[in-house]
């Protein structure tokens, strides 16, 4: 994973070996996906959306990247989704399972061993290399910057799906933002579907 963490294979790269101890934390922040101490964290809960976006993310990035043979890129997809998947806490199979089986051709030593604690006999190679799946990737929420006489004040998460008055409604209603106004009347709320809303007073 180091070697092909340095850069393109085409290009020419400078040796130094104390970058290892990145790849070597990536792969140490994998192991405690499924592992802390003498615990085995695996569980059977249902993924989230967050996870599944992540996941899916990831596999799109590597199949595209192993198909150019971008394999730092892919390596830094991996450091990215772990990251992730670290912060949501998801130790969940059905994100996991795919996730190892993602990873196997660039660590397949770790890969092989997690696979068999996960209770498969088989060797991980022979699993068929998972699609992603568009749908998980699409945005349902949307992450409004709201705005005073233009000027971004905070941002608000808020379901895509929301017409103009329902956004206006629900911005309107959130105590930030009678915070702001400080009890000044509004002449008007542009909103911008998707994108950003302002309040004009």
């Amino acid at each position: 994973m180091y070697e092909m963490f340095l850069g393109p294979l085409e290009q020419s790269k400078p040796w130094n070996t104390a970058g290892i101890s990145g790849v070597h934390n990536f792969l140490r922040k994998t192991w405690r996906l499924f592992w802390q101490e003498d615990t085995w964290l695996v569980t059977e809960e249902k993924p989230s959306e967050k996870e599944l976006k992540s996941l899916h993310q990831l596999i799109k990035k590597v199949t595209h990247d192993l198909k150019q043979y971008s394999f730092n890129t892919a390596v830094s997809a991996f450091m990215i989704a772990v990251k992730e998947l670290g912060e949501l806490k998801c130790h969940k199979r059905s994100i996991l399972e795919p996730f190892l089986v993602t990873l196997s051709p660039f660590a397949p030593h770790l890969s092989e061993e997690l696979w068999e604690q996960l209770g498969y006999s088989g060797s991980i190679e022979h699993v068929p290399f998972p699609d992603y799946e568009e749908s998980y990737l699409q945005e349902s929420t949307h992450a409004y910057p709201i705005s005073f006489n233009g000027k971004v004040r905070f941002t608000q998460e808020l379901d895509l799906n929301l017409d103009k008055k329902a956004v206006e409604e629900a911005v309107m209603a959130l105590e930030k933002t009678q915070k702001y106004l400080g009890g000044k009347p509004v002449r008007k709320v542009i909103v911008v579907p998707g994108k950003i809303v302002n309040i004009v007073q």
